[in-house]
């Protein structure tokens, strides 16, 4: 009995397992194969076409020189647009700086004491202008009382006037503590000044411009009139890459220069490009030009392409935004970007019969558990992605659809987990 019921549940485990096979397996097998198909969602994006190119910074720039032999404390920031004749720095002689800083440092706090003064007057206008009506309404009432005889009345209402008037003393007193403390700041600040007396030289602007501080020597080297007369060696002998300072007070030397003035509205940057890289530069051409260092970008037009010299094409760009956060800069890295996209965003490799010369590809989208095939509009490509749009007002190609990252071996209408 025992080798019957042995059989028997033999064939029944052997039945199950061949079950369980039939029903699995297949489902095995499919979740394997599924497996292999990588899938993404159609994603919003940006695409650029870049030139990476290193070139210098021109501009039209006036040297200013020391006037004499000192201290060098500057007045001005770097970068701050200055009108003519302002005065940017300041020479101390046979005097300590510190005491030239002492006279910045009174100038500073009266202009905000003057500030402060202004504010609390205009703060306060309206209501010295309600006290005054307030008054005279007083007064009119008092007026009639006195002609009714109220006694009473008539002392009740002067009380009130009295009450107005000592609140619209309190106001006045305010602006006139202000200006005793102003006055008391222009009397230190005469002080300091006789300290100084002739040991103290101004630098001023002859015109209005840009400041900087940042002087490289080729200042009257790159000027707009030469750029048609650079080559590359010219350019490879600008070994200046940065010359922001952080500096507030410099030792002068009377004659050297202190400072430049950058004047017009107006900079180029000028680059050497190899020649089968030239093309993309074509004149009046709009680019952006992304400054690697710093991140800033500004809009430029290409206004001048050389000859061939040495191989490569001097390019000259023009741009009229951004002069203050350049304008410490001379020699940079900078990315050119040609061109950029926007829109639904895929690598190539998920693109199949790519047509460039008509702009479209196939690109298999997943609708429902199903591979599709769907033709595509490309409006951006660069090496690394592709901007696609649909043609035709198809609208399977939408924001968050499923499509196929690799698409090799993919047949139309296979099941897609």
């Amino acid at each position: 009995m025992k080798g019957v019921f042995k059989k028997q549940s033999v064939k029944i485990g052997t039945l199950i397992l061949i079950v369980f096979l039939l029903i699995y397996l297949p489902a095995l097998l499919y979740i394997v194969n599924s497996n292999g198909v990588k899938t993404d969602l159609l994603r919003i994006g940006t695409i650029e076409e870049i030139q990476n190119i290193d070139g210098v910074f021109v501009r039209n720039e006036e040297v200013i020189n020391s006037p004499d032999t000192g201290s060098c404390v500057m007045d001005a920031a770097e970068g701050e647009k200055v009108p003519a004749y302002y005065r940017i720095a300041s020479v101390v002689k046979n005097v300590p700086v510190s005491t030239y800083e002492e006279l910045k440092k009174k100038e500073l706090e009266i202009a905000r004491a003057q500030e402060a003064q202004r504010e609390n007057v205009s703060k306060f206008s309206g209501d010295l202008n309600k006290m005054d009506n307030e008054i005279i309404s007083k007064v009119k009432e008092l007026a009639q009382q006195s002609v009714r005889g109220s006694l009473v009345e008539s002392n009740d209402t002067i009380n009130k006037i009295n009450s107005i008037v000592y609140k619209k003393s309190d106001v006045f007193g305010d602006n006139s503590k202000s200006a005793a403390y102003i006055n008391k700041l222009k009397n230190e600040k005469a002080a300091i000044e006789n300290k100084l007396n002739k040991n103290i030289v101004e630098v001023k602007t002859n015109s209005a411009g840009l400041i900087s501080f940042a002087v490289d020597g080729y200042e009257s080297v790159l000027t707009p009139d030469s750029i048609r007369n650079t080559t590359p060696k010219t350019l490879d002998m600008i070994i200046t890459k940065e010359t922001n300072r952080d500096f507030n007070i410099i030792d002068a030397k009377k004659g050297k220069p202190i400072a430049k003035l950058v004047k017009g509205l107006e900079s180029y940057f000028i680059a050497a490009v190899n020649e089968s890289e030239s093309s993309d530069f074509a004149l009046d051409r709009n680019v952006t030009i992304r400054i690697n260092d710093t991140g800033y970008s500004m809009d430029s037009k290409i206004i001048y392409s050389s000859d061939v010299i040495d191989g490569k094409r001097i390019i000259a760009f023009r741009f009229d935004t951004g002069l203050n956060e350049t304008v410490g800069l001379r020699r940079i890295n900078a990315d050119i970007v040609l061109s950029s996209s926007s829109g639904l965003k895929v690598p190539h490799s998920c693109l199949m019969n790519i047509d460039k010369k008509n702009r479209t590809a196939e690109i298999f989208l997943v609708d429902g558990m199903t591979a599709k095939k769907v033709k595509v509009r490309i409006n951006g490509m660069n090496s690394d992605a592709v901007i696609i749009d649909e043609i035709d007002g198809q609208t399977s190609v939408l924001l968050y659809k499923k499509y196929i990252l690799n698409p090799l071996n993919i047949q139309e209408g296979q099941i897609i987990n």
